[in-house]
């Protein structure tokens, strides 16, 4: 049973000012002792349990307020058996740092969502190592962390047979894994690609080349599947002979549209499978004196923030980043406490088409 607090039982003012204590960490008998309440009250009640009346909880929160108490994050560890530290996997040299276009606003969603459920964040990647890079499950035991996000994962990736056998829960974007431990979140990339083709036919395009990413990336292969099933529902005929593989790099767009514009008949739009991608097809298409849209209709995928400001601004299929992350944080942290019970193992969130300046009406009397 709740004691009342101390301000009641002697009828001085609950309303008095505390300070914190001089020297030293406010703790949780600092709490009690000031509203007269045990220190097992307290902690149930800064922990949310449902037997703490509402009015309780206000009294312990505005107190911890006042003598800005911060939990012992040592002790909770020790309480609850988690280290309450999430692993961030960055693979590939390009994932290996924040700046990355697409993975920077994905970490920032990611970072809100852990901070709210009281969880912290570590960094690993492969470009921040010497020798190779280190087995997942090495870098895991070292740290113990109580899950992972995965970044950049390739399914060619020498480690990829242990994602199924680690010792935690773990969410990776993008990139679907067989395992009761994992969820996948990312985008609806398929419908996302529709959108693009549907959106170049109605141009009235009938010569639409792609520039995919690389093989081992399962969006590569969603993009591809959503574009040319688009294609088909507006009545467009698809030619593979305009299909060339990139790498989500701009230098690999460049070499994609040098090749795909100096073709017989030459297209008329081109679908990057990337906005980087797509910034390298803007180059190509400079450099060969192709104006855009005027001669060449060019359409991108993600919304980086460079597409709104290349010259001239990328139509592209926008991908809720900072959601993403949010919803990789909500997904990692359910399956740490609560397990699989009510979690799917795949979430996907809505693309949405945004139509700039560089697409425009298919060219009559193109080459």
């Amino acid at each position: 049973m709740e004691q009342r607090p101390a301000s009641q039982r002697t009828g001085s003012s609950s309303r008095k000012r505390l300070s914190p204590p001089q020297g030293r960490r406010a703790t949780l008998r600092d709490i009690a002792g000031a509203l007269g309440l045990s220190v097992a009250a307290v902690s149930r009640a800064l922990n949310g349990h449902p037997d703490v009346s509402p009015a309780t909880r206000r009294r312990v929160l505005e107190v911890a307020r006042q003598l800005n108490y911060r939990p012992n994050a040592a002790a909770k560890t020790l309480a609850t058996d988690r280290s309450r530290l999430i692993g961030v996997y960055f693979l590939g040299q390009e994932r290996a740092r924040f700046s990355h276009p697409f993975a920077s606003e994905v970490v920032d969603g990611l970072l809100e969502g852990l901070a709210t459920a009281g969880y912290d964040l570590l960094v690993f990647g492969d470009g921040l190592y010497d020798g190779g890079a280190p087995s997942f499950t090495d870098l895991a035991a070292h740290r113990q962390i109580d899950g992972a996000v995965f970044l950049g994962l390739r399914t060619d990736d020498p480690r990829w047979d242990e994602l199924a056998r680690l010792p935690f829960p773990l969410v990776t974007i993008d990139v679907p894994v067989e395992s009761e431990r994992a969820v996948s979140v990312g985008c609806d990339h398929i419908e996302g690609a529709r959108l693009m083709a549907r959106h170049l036919a109605a141009l009235g395009h009938r010569r639409i080349a792609m520039i995919n990413g690389h093989q081992w990336a399962p969006v590569s292969w969603e993009r591809l599947t959503g574009f040319t099933a688009g294609l088909r529902q507006a009545g467009v005929e698809w030619d593979e002979a305009y299909l060339v593989e990139g790498d989500f790099t701009e230098a690999s767009g460049y070499r994609g549209a040098m090749e795909l514009l100096r073709r017989r008949p030459r297209p008329t739009a081109i679908f990057a499978a990337s906005d980087l991608m797509a910034l390298g097809v803007l180059r190509a298409a400079r450099e060969l004196g192709i104006a855009v849209p005027d001669d060449l209709s060019v359409g991108g995928y993600d919304d980086i923030s460079d597409a709104a400001r290349s010259s001239p601004p990328l139509t592209t299929v926008h991908q809720p980043r900072r959601q993403l992350g949010v919803a990789a944080a909500q997904s990692l942290v359910g399956l740490i406490e609560r397990g699989h019970d009510g979690i799917p193992s795949r979430v996907l969130l809505r693309p949405e088409l945004v139509v700039r300046a560089s697409t425009g009406p298919a060219p009559s009397g193109a080459p």
